[in-house]
């Protein structure tokens, strides 16, 4: 009997001193959405003062992603995330710091859907042929997190914006 005692009373103590799991999952969902769109807004006032003073061209997305067709291109691929693409495309800082490129004469192959989202907005405002110059907020490139080189260097801070100047020489 003292031993059941023991055992109900260490059971009670146990039970009682849990602390309940707090996660909820809808709650991390919306604060992160939260954060995005609040980040996004603040990229947005950078991006469309940076074409203002630049006196660029542009048209906006409905996701926020801004953008210059330069060649539409021809055809009427309608793309999905598992159409592969052929490109040539440089990207940069909006302070013209280059941080990438494919070689100019060798387009390099991407299935749609395993790209930054901003490429998943982009390339289907053109068709095969086409160039475009997306101008892309942090939040569908790389978000919060900084770009290294392969020495490890930082190239581009977290929430950073980028431009993309893609030509699609491909789609299929």
């Amino acid at each position: 009997m003292k031993n059941l005692l023991l055992f109900s009373f260490l059971a009670l103590v146990l039970v009682t001193s849990c602390k309940k799991d707090n996660y909820d999952p809808l709650a991390q969902q919306r604060e992160e959405e939260r954060k995005f769109n609040e980040q996004l807004a603040k990229d947005t006032v950078i991006i469309s003062n940076f074409l203002k003073q630049n006196e660029l061209p542009y048209q906006r997305s409905k996701e926020g992603v801004y953008y210059k067709i330069v060649e539409p291109g021809v055809g009427s691929i309608v793309y999905n995330a598992t159409t592969k693409i052929q490109v040539k495309f440089r990207a940069l800082l909006l302070d013209g710091t280059v941080i990438d490129e494919s070689a100019k004469d060798t387009p390099v192959t991407y299935t749609l859907g395993d790209l930054i989202a901003g490429f998943q907005i982009g390339v289907p405002l053109i068709q095969p042929g086409g160039k475009v110059i997306l101008y892309i907020p942090s939040g569908y490139v790389f978000g919060t997190r900084a770009i290294v080189d392969n020495s490890g260097k930082q190239i581009a801070p977290p929430n950073s914006n980028f431009i993309f100047e893609l030509e699609l020489v491909q789609a299929i």
